[in-house]
Formats: structure tokens, C-alpha cells, sequence
């Protein structure tokens, strides 16, 4: 197959999953899995070299522990059918094949570049949203404004691809993705997206402090400006928008009662619990994925109710898959931290690893109040993240 062809796949790809997915889901999300099947017939004969990799093994032993937990714990081969929803992470493998035949050394400019247009059109739909119609919760227009947030909070994270491999001045331009990230979150009223920013930006700190990248002097001047912008931020009113008031809530309620007493955590307090007690009653395999939600809700002291999951990504690994779904959980995390950290010594690598770790640790933050895994949106963004630190690494050992 001419490498025209694999680069038009690959290019394609990431316009879907960086540019258009903040702003247009649904599309971004056929686009990716038409070309995540279509890539499949791209792979050979590469594919074997790529299993050596942790961005690829690591994600597919964890979907190989899912499948034989769904099997066994469903009794029946209809529980494999619960692995339609994690379909997007099949599109790793053959997707970092066919980016092999991809020469550019400007692949992180490009990653970036795109990254950077999804986020700024995110925040774009959600200051429109809030002007026309003064809702509380922007992103109802694109999809579920908690999935709306996740999607952009990732996305706009991603587009500090352009601080790994570019020097001068202008690559600052990119550390504007974690701030338009910030406006289309805040606007969408979502509380764990609002937590994981704080959460995303001290990973980023740390590791940057601890890899040496910048000094602990520096960590502690962007602290402080950080602490006056947001302060002066909130005199300014940002305490009046929806995000921010409820988070300040919540802060007040855990200072006072030890936890946030609205009906949406009671809810969700209630899904984890039933959720362990559904696990505990089958601790290795779990119940499979169609049973796990009801039989949690019936061991909960006070039923929730009738979801399509427990609002929980280790409820959900766990009461659905049991301990060998919380390792394909495990899995699933470690692997864009895995490979950064196996990529040859470079200039690049300590930063490569950076970048993955705030991705996954703000990934893990928001699976805490609401499931990442299984949602189609967000696990197409998981997906791109591995794609994205597979290529950022492949670049640094070319490098």
C-alpha cells in the first residue's frame, strides 16, 4: 500500500479524534472506527514488531482479561458482546502501525496544531451556549456536558504535544489548550472535570520538578500566579458560574460533614457501594456486563435506580469484571506511562512522560465521579491518547 495512503489514514485520524471530536462527537467517533478497521488490512507485515511495545501489549491483555471475565462471569458467550464497548482500543494497534511510515519530525507540531483547534472550538460552543441561552451546564449542545468536559480537558492537555520536540518561543503558544480547556469545563458545570485540572496540573508539576525539566523556583512562580489569576478570577465573578460554585460547595460540605450531601453524590455513593457489594459476591470474575448495574442497585441499602453504569470506572471494572477487570483497568493506565518511560534516553522522553502522566492522572480523576471507559466518546479519546504518546515516543528514539 503506497505510504500516501497510510499517512492520509493516519492524518485523518487525528483530525477526527483532536479537531473535530470536542465540537462534533458523534462523527469524529464513525470516522475513527471506519479507520480503525480499514487500517487493519495497512498492518502487515509491521504488526507483529509493534506488540513489542507497551502502547499496544498492555492494552490488549487487558481486553484479552475482559473477555474470558465477561465469558465467565456473564455464564454465557453473550457477555463478550460487552466488548463492543471498548471497541475503540482495538484501533490502537493497527492505527501505530500504519504510523510507522510516517517520516515527519513535525509530528508533535501537528498533534498540537490540531489538539489546539478542537479545545478553542470546545470553548467557542460553550461561551455561545451560555450567551444564547444562559444555561448552567454548556455543552448540551455537542453531548452530554460531562462527557463534553472530559473530552475537552483531554484534548486541550494533548495540545502540549507542541512543547515536546519545538524549541523557541512560539511552542508557549500551545500551553493555550489546558486554558480553553478550562473555560469550556468550567462552563459545563462538571465538577470532576473541574477537580481534574487542579489534579492534571500538579502531575504536570511534579514530574516536570522531579525530571528536571524546569526548577522547583519556577514550579513555585507559575504556582503563585496560578493562586492570584484564580483568585482574581473569582473576584472578578467567576465564582457565579456553575462549575466553580458547585466545586466551592463541595468544599464547604466536605469541611463540614466530611462529604458533599447533594442527591447527586448520595447517588453515586450509593452505585459504589452496591457496586462492592457486587463485587465481593463474585471477586474474580465479576457478573458480566449486562447484569453488574441491576444487581448492584439491588444490593445497595437505597436503590439507585436504573443506569447503564455505576458512575465509577473501578465500580464498573470491578462489579463487572472483578479483580481481572480492575487489572485490565490497571493496564489500560499504565500503558501511555509505559511507554514514554521505555523510549530511548532522549531530550524529549522526560517530557513525553510527563505529558502521559497528567493524561492518565486526569483520566483516572474524572473515571471517579463518572465512567470513562465504556462511554464511546471518551474511550475513542483514550485511544488517541495511547496513538498520541506512541507516535511522540516512536519520534523521540528517531530522533
Amino acid at each position: 500500500m503506497p505510504h500516501s495512503v497510510r499517512s492520509s489514514v493516519l492524518l485523518v485520524a487525528l483530525v477526527a479524534t483532536l479537531a473535530m471530536s470536542p465540537v462534533a462527537p458523534e462523527a469524529a467517533n464513525v470516522i475513527f472506527l471506519a479507520l480503525g478497521v480499514f487500517s487493519v488490512t495497512l498492518m502487515f507485515p509491521r504488526a507483529a514488531e509493534q506488540l513489542r511495545r507497551p502502547i499496544v501489549w498492555m492494552p490488549l491483555l487487558g481486553l484479552g482479561l475482559i473477555a474470558l471475565s465477561y465469558g465467565i462471569g456473564a455464564r454465557s458467550f453473550e457477555g463478550l458482546v460487552g466488548l463492543a464497548f471498548f471497541s475503540p482500543v482495538f484501533a490502537i494497534w493497527p492505527l501505530l502501525t500504519v504510523a510507522e511510515d510516517i517520516k515527519s519530525e513535525d509530528s508533535s507540531l501537528l498533534i498540537a496544531t490540531f489538539a489546539l483547534a478542537g479545545v478553542s472550538g470546545a470553548a467557542v460552543v460553550a461561551i455561545l451556549e451560555v450567551v444564547a441561552t444562559g444555561t448552567v451546564r454548556a455543552g448540551g449542545g455537542v453531548a452530554n456536558p460531562i462527557h463534553f468536559a472530559d473530552v475537552a480537558l483531554l484534548v486541550g492537555f494533548m495540545a502540549c504535544s507542541g512543547m515536546v520536540g519545538k524549541k523557541g518561543f512560539w511552542r508557549f503558544l500551545f500551553l493555550l489548550g489546558p486554558v480553553f480547556a478550562t473555560v469550556a469545563v468550567v462552563l459545563s458545570g462538571t465538577r470532576g472535570a473541574v477537580v481534574a485540572i487542579a489534579g492534571m496540573l500538579a502531575v504536570a508539576a511534579i514530574g516536570l520538578v522531579v525530571l528536571r525539566q524546569v526548577s522547583a523556583k519556577k514550579a513555585l512562580i507559575a504556582l503563585a500566579v496560578l493562586v492570584v489569576g484564580g483568585a482574581a478570577a473569582l473576584l472578578l465573578g467567576a465564582s457565579q458560574l456553575s462549575g466553580v460554585q458547585r466545586v466551592l460547595i463541595d468544599i464547604a460540605e466536605v469541611l463540614q460533614h466530611g462529604l458533599p450531601t447533594d442527591e447527586s453524590t448520595a447517588i453515586r455513593l450509593q452505585m459504589i457501594a452496591g457496586g462492592t457489594k457486587a463485587f465481593l459476591q463474585s471477586p474474580i470474575f465479576g457478573h458480566g456486563p449486562l447484569a453488574f448495574v441491576n444487581l448492584a442497585n439491588e444490593l445497595s441499602e437505597l436503590p439507585f435506580g436504573s443506569w447503564p453504569h455505576l458512575h465509577n470506572d473501578l465500580a464498573d471494572f470491578a462489579a463487572s469484571a472483578g479483580v481481572l477487570g480492575l487489572v485490565a483497568y490497571v493496564l489500560f493506565l499504565l500503558a501511555p506511562i509505559a511507554e514514554a518511560a521505555r523510549a530511548p534516553k532522549s531530550e524529549a522522553r522526560p517530557r513525553i512522560l510527563v505529558l502521559a502522566s497528567t493524561l492518565v492522572g486526569g483520566f483516572f480523576i474524572m473515571g471517579l465521579t463518572n465512567a470513562m471507559f465504556g462511554i464511546l466518546t471518551v474511550t475513542v479519546t483514550y485511544a488517541v491518547i495511547c496513538i498520541v504518546i506512541g507516535i511522540l515516543a516512536r519520534q523521540a528514539s528517531n530522533a
